[in-house]
């Protein structure tokens, strides 16, 4: 299976161990791996939006990291990519292929990265989800706006305050541009 075309962003610090199995308690409060959700629910690169909305659906989730044949994170899958394909293209979901949808320029971060720093790329790339990655790109956990928020209110955040919280939920909540050179939104339509 190729990945050309795939851009995994991994932020991360030089670790002396790996985090697989590491107890939660072994984080320090104020990093990612001390909130994040350690159940990652994937998709193969190959499955059909299908399967993922199931999955989704079945878990309650918004979003999926795609993985390749090894396990690596080479894309997401959200629900509204899954409703907005299903809309354009006019097709049952058995008939298009996740790799066709899903974000290839995937923002991820290692366990050990600070709390701050989460929040700092989820408000920079207008993203409420971030994949949790180990040194080989495989998914080891899931941290999401929520689990920040969840922080905020339990005291967890160790730094986070209510109003970075809120200034990260605003920058993600903010319209982003979607006009063509031409004045044509993306599906074409007159703006």
């Amino acid at each position: 299976m190729s990945t050309e075309g795939i851009t995994r962003r991994t932020e991360t610090t030089p670790r002396t161990r790996a985090d697989a199995g590491k107890p939660l308690a072994s984080y320090p409060a104020s990093t990612v791996g001390r909130l994040m959700s350690k159940q990652v629910h994937r998709v193969g690169v190959d499955a059909s939006l299908n399967e993922a909305a199931r999955l989704m659906w079945d878990r309650d989730i918004g979003a999926v990291p795609v993985v390749d044949g090894q396990g690596k994170v080479v894309g997401m899958v959200t629900d509204r990519d899954i409703a907005m394909a299903a809309y354009i293209q006019g097709k049952p979901l058995t008939r298009i292929p996740v790799r066709s949808v899903m974000s290839r320029d995937v923002i991820s971060l290692s366990s050990a990265e600070p709390l701050h720093k989460a929040s700092t790329l989820m408000r920079r790339h207008q993203i409420r989800r971030l994949p949790i990655v180990d040194e080989q790109g495989v998914a080891s956990g899931m941290l999401t706006l929520s689990d920040l928020a969840r922080s905020s209110i339990t005291g967890e955040g160790d730094g986070l305050t209510e109003h970075d919280l809120a200034d990260t939920l605003c920058s993600i909540c903010a319209p982003r541009t979607s006009l063509g050179a031409e004045g044509e939104t993306m599906l074409g339509a007159p703006a």
